[in-house]
C-alpha cells in the first residue's frame, strides 16, 4: 500500500508589530517600583479577558516563577517577586506614552537553568475563546547573553498549560530592537491545533527566552496588556477517528518501544510538549518504533492522518541527518499497511514540521483498512554518521 505523503511546515515564528508608545531606558524608565505581591493585584482588575493592566487580574491567578536545574533535573517554583531562583519581578512606572503600571521581568546570570514567568491558577473552562486571541505588549530592556547576532534578533517563547503536561506548543516571538514596545497577538485555534485543551487552562500565560535558540541569561523585559480576546464565528474541523495530543503520562506509557532491526533496546522518553524520544542509535540499520493498542478497532479508509515532528539536534553533538519515518497499521488478523517512508532531509532543527496524508479505499495484501487495532510510527536510520538528538512527535490524527 502506498500513503503519499505531504509536507506541511508550521512556523511559529512571530512577527511583532509596533503598538504602544516609546521606549523606556534600560533599567525600566521607572522613577519607582511596586511589589506585584502589593494591593495592585489585590481586587479584580481590569475585564473578564484581562490578565494583565496596571495590576493582576485575579481569576487568572498570579504571577510565578519556576526555575528548572538541568544537571540535577530538579525544579523549584516562586511565588514572590523577590525570591532565590533565577527571575525576578516587579511592577515599575513606564514614562512611554499611554502606558502605566508595567511588569518588569529580569532573568539572573545563573547558568544551567531553564526558567519562565507564567500567570497560574485553578484549571478553567476557555472555550469561550476558541476563535479569538491571545494579545500582549512587550519591550525588551536588555538582551544579556540570548542576542543571536547572525539573525540579528533574540526569541522568546509562549506557551498556554492546561495542566501540565497539557500544553501547547511554543509560539515563537522574534525581538530584535531594545526599549521599543511591540504587541504580539496568537490565534487561540493554532495553539488548539497543537494540542491544548480550552476546558482545563490553568496557565494562561507563560513566558520566557527561548530555550531551543540560546542561553537566557541577563534578559530582561517588560509585559503590558496580557489579554485573551474572543473571537466571532466557530472554529470548523474534521471528525476526528483518532487523535493523541500526548497530554497526559497514560498517553506517553501507551507508546511502547518495539525494535526491529540493529542494537537499540531501548529508548529514553520524556514529556515535553509532545513525546520526546532520545535513542541510542547504533548503526545505520537501526529501525525501531513506538506502537499502541487501540482501545476500540478503527476505520483509515477515505481518511486523512497527520503527525508532527520536530527534531532538536543541539542537546547532543554529532548531530547528522537524515533518518526516515513511516506510519504503520495492523488490522485485526495482524497483516500491516506502511506508508512510503519520508526523509528529515528538509526538515528545520528546532521546529515542527506537519506530515499529512490522504489514505485511500484500497489495500494490499488483504489488509482490513476497517478493523485497525494498532498504529506506529517507525523510524529509521540511513547511514553513518548516525543520527543523535531528540526527536519529538505530537498531536497524531486521523480524521474524516
Amino acid at each position: 500500500m502506498k500513503f503519499y505523503w505531504g509536507l506541511l511546515f508550521i512556523s511559529l515564528l512571530l512577527g511583532a508589530c509596533g503598538g504602544g508608545g516609546g521606549g523606556g531606558s534600560s533599567s525600566g524608565g521607572s522613577s519607582s517600583s511596586t511589589p506585584i505581591g502589593g494591593n495592585p493585584i489585590g481586587g479584580n482588575c481590569g475585564t473578564e479577558g484581562t490578565l494583565f493592566a496596571d495590576c493582576v487580574n485575579k481569576s487568572w491567578g498570579v504571577f510565578k516563577a519556576f526555575n528548572y536545574e538541568v544537571a540535577t533535573g530538579k525544579g523549584s517554583e516562586y511565588t514572590t517577586e523577590a525570591n532565590a531562583g533565577n527571575v525576578q519581578w516587579k511592577l515599575v512606572d513606564s514614562p512611554a506614552a499611554g502606558r502605566n503600571k508595567v511588569v518588569e521581568v529580569s532573568f539572573g546570570l545563573k547558568s544551567g537553568f531553564n526558567s519562565q514567568i507564567y500567570l497560574n491558577t485553578e484549571p478553567t473552562d476557555r472555550s469561550d475563546y476558541a476563535t479569538g486571541t491571545i494579545k500582549f505588549d512587550i519591550n525588551v530592556q536588555s538582551f544579556g547573553n540570548a542576542y543571536d547576532a547572525n539573525k540579528g534578533q533574540m526569541l522568546f517563547e509562549v506557551v498556554v498549560e492546561c495542566v501540565w503536561p497539557c500544553l501547547s506548543h511554543s509560539a515563537k516571538v522574534p525581538v530584535s530592537f531594545l526599549n521599543q514596545w511591540q504587541t504580539v497577538e496568537l490565534k487561540v485555534a493554532d495553539l488548539v491545533r497543537d494540542g491544548l485543551d480550552l476546558k482545563k487552562v490553568n496557565t494562561g500565560f507563560m513566558i520566557r527566552p527561548s530555550i531551543d535558540d540560546g542561553v537566557q541569561t541577563g534578559v530582561v523585559f517588560q509585559l503590558d496588556n496580557i489579554q485573551w480576546i474572543k473571537g466571532a464565528g466557530s472554529i470548523s474541523s474534521s471528525k476526528e477517528v483518532f487523535v493523541e495530543h500526548f497530554n497526559t503520562e497514560a498517553s506517553a506509557n501507551n507508546w511502547k518501544f518495539v525494535n526491529y532491526a540493529g542494537g537499540i533496546s531501548e529508548i529514553h522518553k520524556h514529556l515535553s510538549q509532545g513525546l520526546g524520544a532520545f535513542p541510542e542509535w547504533t548503526s545505520s540499520l537501526d529501525h525501531w518504533a513506538l506502537e499502541t493498542q487501540l482501545s476500540k478497532p478503527i476505520s483509515i479508509k477515505n481518511k486523512t492522518a497527520s503527525l508532527q515532528i520536530k527534531l532538536l539536534s543541539s542537546i547532543v553533538s554529532g548531530f547528522a541527518y537524515p533518518m526516515e519515518f513511516a506510519l504503520v497499521a495492523t488490522d485485526g488478523a495482524g497483516r500491516e499497511a506502511a506508508t512510503e517512508r519520508f526523509t528529515s532531509q528538509a526538515f528545520p532543527d528546532k521546529e515542527w514540521v506537519m506530515i499529512s496524508t490522504q489514505l485511500g479505499s484500497s489495500f494490499a495484501g488483504g489488509f482490513n483498512a476497517s478493523d485497525v487495532r494498532k498504529l506506529a510510527i517507525h523510524v529509521y536510520a540511513t547511514g553513518t554518521p548516525l543520527p543523535s538528538g531528540y526527536i519529538y512527535l505530537d498531536t497524531i490524527r486521523i480524521t474524516e
